[in-house]
């Protein structure tokens, strides 16, 4: 029979027609929260939307190797929930006032992320690679959750993750710089064969195989690839210059300013 056709529009509305885990305005639909077919009900109470990526991670089911804990009905609420009541701040969100004083504060901590020689560097001048690949995992952490590793490699909550902008043109910004760390570390890994390095270390290695040395002699002569990987971390500095324009606050220095 489906949801009713008025509430669902009004739930629609309520969370701004996005996706109640990620946040895309995408493709976003209705979802059972708890599925028809285990007991659930099509009362609104019962709905939420999600865009089609994370409504395939909701219902995910375990399998084999799974670590991470499946989404309960209780929690998909809160998100729900949480959605909702961020939709209603943007409607009082205005230059100056609190909730413009805690994004800013929030974007001044994913500056401080992208504040890193990671983000400066050449890629064909990086001293090491494994060390850019742990910075582009640390970064998303940080951006992702508010999480920061520290030197001995210990996670401490420093700031919220982006989910938690309520202005929607500097989380969409920051969604896009996101995007692009995770496209650099997608290709990073994907040149280096990282997955057939797992496969490999698996099977076992001599203890003198040097994983830093094979990197080194991949990227370095691979301009197409250090070109790309330049312009695509000067492109999130941009970004973030743009929104540490707008709140008053000095530049991070680029790529291209070295």
């Amino acid at each position: 029979m489906g949801f009713n056709q008025k509430e669902a529009e009004k739930l629609l509305a309520a969370t701004g027609r996005r996706c109640c885990i990620c946040g895309s305005l995408h493709n976003v639909q209705l979802h059972h929260i708890v599925p028809l077919e285990e007991g659930g009900t099509d009362d609104i109470d019962n709905a939420i939307p999600l865009c089609p990526n994370c409504h395939d991670e909701v219902h995910g089911r375990y399998v084999s190797g799974r670590t991470t804990r499946v989404y309960t009905a209780n929690e998909l609420k809160l998100h729900r929930q949480r959605t909702i009541e961020l939709v209603n701040k943007e409607k009082t969100w205005a230059p100056g006032n609190s909730l413009w004083e805690e994004d800013k504060n929030l974007v001044l901590f994913y500056a401080q992320c992208l504040d890193r020689p990671a983000f400066r560097t050449r890629f064909h001048q990086e001293t090491s690679f494994s060390a850019f690949d742990k910075a582009m995992e640390d970064t998303l952490i940080a951006f992702n959750t508010g999480y920061w590793r520290t030197r001995d490699g210990t996670l401490i909550e420093r700031a919220k993750g982006k989910v938690h902008i309520v202005h929607p043109s500097w989380r969409e910004q920051v969604e896009r710089i996101v995007e692009i760390i995770e496209e650099v570390r997608t290709r990073f890994q994907e040149a280096v064969g990282f997955n057939r390095m797992l496969y490999d270390l698996q099977r076992g290695y001599p203890d003198d195989f040097d994983f830093e040395r094979r990197m080194d002699r991949r990227f370095r002569q691979d301009r197409d690839l250090g070109d790309w990987m330049d312009a695509q971390r000067q492109e999130a500095i941009e970004i973030m210059n743009s929104m540490l324009q707008e709140i008053g606050h000095h530049p991070l220095r680029g790529i291209n300013e070295w």
